[in-house]
């Protein structure tokens, strides 16, 4: 078949939407780091939409750090893909054309490139999509990890990063050393506080280097936090597939999501700022209460479906949302617990936020499943499930449902060791720990449950409550017992 680019764009079908803007002429503004499906899928539709209102020099660099390498797809489509959201049997799909030049980074050579690029005076802005663990932080205190092992490499060989940190490292110190204009570096992945942390993590990644240097950065570049919400699986086989019927032509890089989109951005620039309001998003003074909202409750809730989920056999997020039992105990959850920790605030109330919520994750369009979301679970429960517990608990409340999501991650990665069953491989960076805990856990729930929850760089070194190790024990027994739904059922008549 053959493959979606610029020349072949002309024979899509008329239902997809092209971009209302000469995309020949469009010249690179700005960058992006980690060009994966919620990008495309995300910011780079904004910076479409903002490109429609007002066209301006905003076409994207790309750059990927981390496989599969991008350029043998978009390359040879001279960058352009299609989006298509989806919503129970209907679908709308539009070409993307923001996207002009992608670098993926294996080699020194190719580093070099990427360095070089991002280096050039004409970028002003660069947003990140990185996913939790690429921060190398430690989760409970949004500090630097000095034991991480890409943090170790790209320190001892900084002409070869593995990281963001080291890559950022050395465009910072190119732009310095050139005299370049100010840079904004917008971090757009779902962590708390995320330009302040990466601000954080990367002051102490440099802390070695010039204080004329370090001088520089404090002064012409910023971090902006930011709130981005799309639920964007990873594109399957069966996708491509199905859009290849849809085109008549080949598009190895397409994206899906749901409609829903919601981008706030800390209104705090170094310098030129490109017009995203045009598209919707929203420019605003602070971030944090959108953040606290999002979080708390959209992203603790598909933790737990997720987590939960595989146990009473569901493959995907929708199945979990569906099933009346869970779905149950999560609501129960988000409303009498997480509401309780979360402000007020105007257009984006709690209640209402809670039911679009399920109405989302239940899209049965959306084939997300619970492994991916299930992922790397380490690096997002503290600010969606240990951290409103933790104030519950010092309000003297006991948060049973929290407590019980805290447990699912437990046994989702505890599902990994053979003496739990070996039921899947959990993708987390604290997976073989926690998962040797298991092993010689020689069936003393109490006691693993203490030692995991005496994890300090997840936990902290003050546990959300006294009983807690209690509490997980008692989860841990029941979700791994012959009849897991009869234990939650159990606990739902509670």
């Amino acid at each position: 078949m053959q493959r979606l680019n610029a020349e072949s764009a002309a024979l899509l079908p008329d239902h997809v939407r092209r971009p209302r803007y000469d995309i020949a002429s469009l010249k690179i503004g700005m960058a992006h780091i980690g060009v994966g499906a919620f990008h495309r899928c995300h910011q780079a539709e904004y910076t479409d939409d903002m490109l429609e209102a007002s066209f301006g020099p905003w076409g994207v660099l790309g750059v990927n750090l981390r496989p599969p390498r991008l350029d043998r797809c978009l390359w040879p489509q001279d960058h352009l893909y299609t989006r298509t959201l989806q919503v129970a049997e209907s679908a709308e799909t539009r070409l993307i054309g923001c996207l002009r030049r992608v670098l993926d980074v294996e080699t020194a050579t190719e580093a070099e490139l990427a360095v070089s690029a991002l280096a050039a005076p004409q970028i002003g802005v660069v947003t990140m999509t990185l996913t939790e663990r690429g921060y190398c932080h430690v989760p409970a205190t949004g500090g630097l990890d000095p034991a991480n092992a890409d943090v170790l490499h790209d320190l001892a060989a900084p002409s070869e990063p593995r990281s963001a940190l080291g890559l950022l490292a050395a465009v910072l110190d190119r732009r310095w050393r050139n005299g370049a204009p100010p840079l904004t570096i917008i971090s757009c992945d779902n962590l708390p506080a995320n330009g302040r942390l990466l601000h954080r993590v990367f002051t102490e990644f440099v802390a070695g280097r010039s204080p004329a240097f370090r001088r520089w950065v404090e002064d012409c570049v910023t971090f902006p936090c930011t709130v981005v919400d799309r639920i964007v699986p990873a594109t399957s086989p069966a996708d491509l597939a199905s859009i290849a019927t849809s085109l008549s032509l080949s598009d190895r890089a397409a994206v899906f999501g749901e409609p829903f989109r919601q981008w706030v951005i800390e209104d705090r620039f170094a310098g030129a700022k490109p017009p995203w309001s045009l598209a919707g998003a929203q420019l605003v003074p602070d971030v944090e209460p959108f953040e606290w909202i999002k979080m708390r409750v959209l992203n603790a809730a598909q933790s737990t479906l997720s987590h939960l989920g595989p146990f009473l056999g569901h493959t995907f997020s929708f199945e979990a949302a569906a099933d009346p039992l869970l779905s149950g105990m999560v609501r129960r959850m988000l409303v009498k617990e997480t509401a309780q920790t979360l402000p007020e605030l105007s257009g984006m109330a709690v209640a209402p936020y809670i039911q679009t919520t399920f109405e989302r994750i239940a899209n049965k369009a959306i084939r997300h499943r619970c492994h991916q979301i299930g992922a790397d679970g380490s690096q997002k429960i503290v600010q969606r499930l240990v951290n409103p517990l933790r104030e519950l608990s010092q309000r003297g409340e006991p948060a049973p449902h929290l407590r019980l999501a805290v447990a699912a991650w437990i046994a989702y990665v505890l599902a990994g060791a053979s003496a739990f069953g070996s039921r899947w491989a959990p993708s987390d960076p604290f997976a073989p720990q926690i998962i040797s805990l298991g092993e010689v856990s020689h069936g003393d729930l109490y006691a693993l449950a203490a030692k995991i929850i005496g994890i300090s760089a997840i936990f902290g070194n003050e546990p959300p409550a006294i009983d807690l190790s209690q509490s997980v024990a008692k989860h841990l027994s029941g979700i791994f017992s012959n009849d897991p739904r009869a234990y939650l059922a159990s606990l739902a008549e509670q």
